[in-house]
């Protein structure tokens, strides 16, 4: 019997978000899930400021920042996800926390809630398309879409595509998004 093998993908992961106040984008690390990145490129912008290319130029930064921690095939200690969560969470809060003081929200929750939001994910290793993903809102949390109902809500682009090509893709992937604030 031949046993096929599979290649290992190790991700890059960032998170585009859209309101009608603000655009952001949030790096992830991967460990023994997504985790708001300690070292990667997250940032936001007034929503009237955001061109395709700024988009575009900082998401770039934040899916090449993004880093892969896991080991293939290999479970991750609880105890390790634990100190993960103790890092990531303060600075998730942080960020959200700024955001919700410029933009003038209550909190970070109510900045995060009424939003459209991309999932994006690139098989660096494998490939230089990333995915992106339009995701379906669901007032404090998003979704993705279940399989028959995602047509027209997965798009590819290449990293190597320009600043503004990458963020006019982009912008199709979040006008794509059934937002929460619609």
């Amino acid at each position: 019997m031949i046993i096929q093998q599979f290649p290992i993908r190790r991700q890059k992961r960032a998170n585009c978000f859209r309101a009608k106040k603000y655009l952001a984008i949030e790096c992830q690390e991967i460990w023994g899930g997504s985790h708001f990145s300690r070292t990667g490129w997250s940032t936001y912008i007034d929503r009237a400021d955001a061109t395709p290319g700024w988009i575009g130029e900082n998401f770039r930064q934040s899916i090449q920042s993004s880093e892969y921690f896991k080991t293939p095939g290999v479970p991750f200690p609880r105890e390790a996800i634990a100190k993960v969560n103790a890092e990531c969470d303060p600075l998730m809060l942080a960020f959200w926390g700024k955001l919700a003081e410029e933009f003038r929200f209550a909190d970070w929750r109510a900045t995060h809630a009424k939003t459209a939001m991309v999932f994006a994910s690139w098989d660096y290793e494998l490939t230089d398309h990333i995915e992106l993903r339009a995701s379906k809102g669901r007032g404090g949390g998003h979704s993705a879409w279940l399989q028959g109902e995602d047509d027209g809500t997965v798009f590819h682009v290449s990293i190597s595509a320009s600043n503004e090509e990458l963020g006019n893709v982009i912008i199709q992937a979040l006008n794509a998004c059934k937002s929460s604030y619609l």
